[in-house]
This record gives C-alpha cells, structure tokens and sequence, in this order.
C-alpha cells in the first residue's frame, strides 16, 4: 500500500482550497485575467510560506509583503498580491487578517500636458463637427471625461460663458469657464431637442470610451506620437492658465480640486516658460 506523505497532502489540501477559491471569484462576476491573477498570487504565497491556508497567520503575510518589496517588485504588483490575499483570506474565509496591512501608495505619473500648437493640430485636422467640438470644449473648460458625458444643456450659461459641473469627483458642484467663442459654436451647434451637450447617435449620452477614442484618433490625425487620452487636454487647461499667470487657487475652483497641491501636480511650466529663465550661475561673473 503506498503511503502519502504529509508534503503531498498538504499540497492537495491547497490546491482543494484555491480550486474553492476560483469558483468563488467565478461566482462574484470578476474577470478571467483578475481570477487568473488573484489565484496565482495565492499559489506563490502557500509556496512561500508552506502552510495549511487555516494556519497562515498576519506576521506570515506581512513576511511574505516585506519579502516583495526587497525583490523590488514594483508596488502595483505588490498591491495586487495584497488584494489577492486579501480577497482569499479576509473576504472568502472570513479570517481578517489585513486590518493593519496596507497597500503600497503608488507615485502618479506626471499628467501628460499636450502644447498649443499640438491642440491646434487636433482640432483642424478632425473633420467630424461633434468631435471637433468635444475637444475645444475639454481644452477649454478642464473638465473630466467622465463629467463632460453628464453635462446637460440646461447646465450651460452660454451668455456669460460658464458650465456648471454636477457632482463632479468628490461630489461637489463647481463652476468652470467656457471660451466666448466656444459659446457661440456651441448656440450654433445645439439641438434643443437633446437633453444632454455631447449625445450618441443613437440618442442619450456619450461614454467615457467613445470620448477616449475621439481624443485618441484626433492626435493621431495631428501626428502626435505619444498616447493621447481626454485627461491630457484637461492638464493643458490647467498649465496654459498657470503660464498666463492665472493664480493657482483660481485654476484649483476650476478643476474642482479640494486640495492646492493635486492642482500643483497638474501644472507643468511650458518649454517656452523654461527657456525664458535665467540660469542663476549665468549671473556670477567668475
């Protein structure tokens, strides 16, 4: 009779659970990619730290996250192996086992800030009217895509030039600036007919995706080689005031920023800003 050796079944008790555990992700509607991923990260970490799943404890968590970080993993990897184990023990088995386990703050890339003569090309080289129109009117008021999509007409004073955003991030109304021009393309353009500014053809309003790949396509046509996403115009909103001496707290209210310095981080002093500075060591005579 051939014996199992206790390394054996420990190895079928955690393929047993993780199996559980994939039917349970299954179960919650997540997507293939996510529970391949979430059931991989929990199969590197039983292969750590060589456990029965019922005797894994916080300390052999916080072991194994430390371990990750001296491999230099990059931290968005690192979080989603937390949210995996997270996922496994806490939520799946009920053993709350994160409460003092954090994720890993991620450093945000430096918003992608396109020049004036780069939206220029965007807008002449689009053909298409609404399209046209949708990227002046995110230059112009620094909007998100996902508040530009909820923008009703009823939201619009083209008189005196402003939008007033709806519960925008952080569900807070605010006041944005429209460009004079913009207001007279825009009284021309309406339909009062629709409810909302931007609609689909088929009627109702926009998504982000379309609103993304408008953007996209546009800096295409302008032969812009990197990436191009609806966020860019918005960061530009915020540089090209800043280099026109608009005061940060006034660009702050516009972008709907509840802090100074998440406006701060949005803007970048133009190429022309940086050529127009004298070096200080230029100014030593030595």
């Amino acid at each position: 009779m051939r014996l199992i050796s206790g390394e054996n079944i420990l190895f079928n008790i955690k393929m047993k659970q993780l199996n559980n555990f994939r039917e349970s992700l299954v179960l919650r509607g997540l997507s293939k990619n996510t529970i391949e991923a979430y059931a991989d990260a929990n199969r590197k970490f039983l292969e750590f730290i060589k456990k029965n799943p019922t005797d894994v404890s916080s300390r052999d968590i916080k072991r194994y996250v430390l371990r990750l970080i001296a491999k230099k993993q990059k931290p968005k990897s690192i979080n989603l192996t937390i949210s995996a184990l997270k996922s496994f023990y806490d939520d799946y088995r009920g053993r709350r086992l994160f409460a003092r386990i954090k994720r890993l703050k991620l450093e945000k890339p430096m918003p992608n800030v396109l020049s004036k003569e780069e939206i220029k090309e965007m807008i002449d080289s689009t053909a298409n009217e609404k399209h046209k129109m949708i990227i002046k009117f995110l230059y112009s008021t620094g909007v998100r895509a996902g508040e530009l999509i909820n923008i009703k007409i009823k939201d619009l004073d083209l008189e005196d030039g402003y939008a007033r955003i709806i519960s925008g991030k952080g569900s807070k109304d605010r006041i944005t600036i429209i460009s004079k021009k913009l207001c007279r393309d825009i009284a021309e353009y309406l339909d009062e007919n629709s409810r909302y500014l931007f609609e689909s053809n088929r009627g109702g309003k926009l998504t982000i995706r379309s609103v993304q790949e408008i953007i996209k396509n546009a800096a295409r046509k302008a032969k812009i080689k990197r990436r191009v996403y609806p966020h860019a115009l918005r960061a530009s909103f915020a540089t090209h005031l800043y280099d026109n001496d608009v005061q940060l707290q006034k660009i702050q209210k516009l972008m709907g920023h509840s802090d100074y310095k998440t406006t701060f981080a949005y803007v970048k002093p133009s190429r022309l800003d940086i050529d127009n500075i004298t070096n200080p060591l230029d100014l030593l005579c030595y």
